[in-house]
């Protein structure tokens, strides 16, 4: 089971799980990869790694934590 954690204090590992409006359903999720990048799919492209823009990043509705070993 991941464990859900702040989106604030969310790094390199974790999942987070994006809103794109307001109250919406998160549609999109990725894994940071770094204070500002993260890997996630991108339609017609796969899966890339990209900067995570401020505007995207204040899109973050919710992160997890995979399970440790």
């Amino acid at each position: 089971m991941m464990t859900e954690i702040a989106p604030c204090d969310a790094g390199p590992g974790a999942m987070v799980l994006f809103r794109m409006k307001p109250r919406a359903i998160a549609k999109h999720v990725g894994i940071l990869t770094g204070p500002d990048s993260f890997l996630h799919a991108y339609e017609r492209l796969g899966v890339i790694e990209e900067p995570l823009h401020p505007i995207l990043a204040r899109r973050i509705a919710f992160a997890f934590l995979f399970p440790q070993r």
